[in-house]
């Protein structure tokens, strides 16, 4: 059962800071050392300082990224450029963007409070799995700035749309949020504060199962720190707001939902031969070459498009020197009976993502879990061209180039309670951290602020 609640946002103070683009940052696990450099010149209240602060020199357990970010965070409440809001709220929220060949589109949802669950329970419910040290790194700048910094991309079933309904028709009447950030993408964002609203809200959402599309990191630290502070705070009650964790969510069933590919690109290759690599495939795959010349790869890229709305397992595979780009077309037959050899859940059948790390990657290519976690043998990319582009430049050895994982695969495979291979989705575009932060105080109640 999810519960939601509104909440007294902490913002940026528009007469302080008039151009959000200026401070609003992408989650911290997509920025690149490039980048956190580019926001800390951008303004000196760039989130960045706050989610992903530079290390210094001589830095200890107490003086670190996380307890400047924390320094920053009262500091900033102090002089004014943040200020909470002096009443509870949801806050509706619409993001204008482009996808490739220019669609304009536009994705709706709404920042608000989730009453925190186990996995076990069934009502919140992950697709990827999470890495220790990177909730351990999450936890400790929690615990040091007791906020939600950023929230949580979850996802929930509205066929009907009642919950964007009743949220667009009881929001002020001009948004409290609206810039365009360097990516072009335009950001509107209305304050929701009709007590009514929040009954028929919450009521709306009551039976919904919730599906984590981003940020599984920061849900599970947000169970850790209220384990934490249920031991200091054994008198705060179930309404204390570290039982609880800022989320935006957005229906699964709108037009506005994007999923990018990410494919797979492979340097620091063992001795191997392609053409061996390739005659192996053919005991699972119907290979189809395709010339490497611009009209080939064009071609190339639109026959794996192609595949897309067929729901047909196909990978794009180019190494680096080869005159050809191949397209390895799964046989369904026997592509399942590996799987199923290797005790991989039928709902995971139909996912190119599982197709290629366990039957190209680690099968035929005998590349083993240590290999595939090193972030210095496998890097990750979403756009196809750049992708391929960089295997021909011998940046890398080989790359394997996959469709988009389906909106529907993901609700199946969080439904049946599995977890899905590292990177299989890239949900698009990513919610910013600055929009608005959840301030966790433990002597507040959610429910007396909701209701006051």
């Amino acid at each position: 059962m999810a519960e939601i609640a509104p909440f007294q946002g902490l913002r940026y103070n528009p007469e302080r800071i008039p151009n959000l683009s200026q401070v609003v940052i992408p989650p911290y696990d997509v920025i690149s050392p490039r980048e956190q450099e580019i926001f800390y010149g951008c303004n000196p209240y760039n989130m960045i300082r706050l989610e992903l602060g530079k290390a210094a020199p001589g830095d200890t357990e107490t003086v670190s990224p996380h307890t400047r970010a924390a320094g920053y965070l009262r500091e900033w409440q102090g002089s004014g450029v943040l200020i909470r809001e002096d009443r509870p709220a949801l806050y509706y929220y619409e993001l204008d963007y482009s996808l490739a060949g220019g669609l304009k589109v536009t994705r709706c949802g709404f920042l608000c409070l989730l009453r925190l669950e186990g996995f076990e329970s069934g009502g919140v419910r992950p697709h990827e799995r999470t890495f220790q040290a990177v909730k351990d790194e999450r936890l400790r700048l929690m615990l040091t700035c007791h906020a939600n910094l950023s929230p949580v991309f979850a996802l929930y079933s509205d066929p009907d749309e009642l919950v964007d309904h009743s949220l667009k028709v009881t929001c002020e009447a001009e948004p409290i949020m609206e810039f365009r950030d360097r990516e072009g993408m335009d950001h509107r964002i209305w304050r929701v504060s009709d007590r009514q609203a929040f009954q028929t809200v919450r009521t709306l959402m009551r039976d919904k199962a919730i599906f984590i599309a981003d940020g599984h990191h920061r849900y599970e630290t947000a169970l850790n720190y209220r384990a934490l502070q249920r031991e200091r705070h054994p008198d705060a009650g179930d309404d204390a707001p570290f039982e609880y964790i800022m989320v935006y969510l957005s229906n699964l069933n709108q037009g506005g939902l994007t999923i990018l590919p990410t494919h797979r690109l492979l340097r620091h290759l063992p001795s191997w031969s392609p053409d061996a690599f390739l005659q192996s495939a053919s005991a699972f795959f119907d290979v189809e070459e395709f010339d490497a010349s611009e009209v080939g790869r064009a071609q190339w890229a639109g026959a794996l498009d192609a595949a897309r709305p067929r729901k047909q397992t196909v990978v794009g595979f180019k190494s680096h020197g080869g005159k050809s780009c191949y397209l390895l077309k799964g046989r369904s037959e026997a592509v399942v009976r590996f799987l199923e050899g290797c005790s991989i859940p039928p709902v995971l059948h139909g996912l190119d993502v599982v197709v290629l790390d366990q039957v190209l990657l680690k099968e035929l290519l005998a590349l083993p879990d240590s290999f595939l976690a090193d972030s210095d043998n496998i890097h990750f990319k979403h756009n196809l061209e750049e992708a391929v582009n960089d295997v021909r430049s011998g940046l890398y050895d080989a790359g394997f180039f996959i469709n988009p994982t389906r909106i529907g695969q993901v609700q199946e495979v969080a439904s049946a309670g599995l977890i899905m291979p590292h990177k299989s989705t890239y949900f698009y575009p990513k919610v910013g951290s600055g929009l608005v932060i959840h301030p966790i105080l433990p002597h507040e109640r959610v429910d007396a602020v909701a209701h006051s």
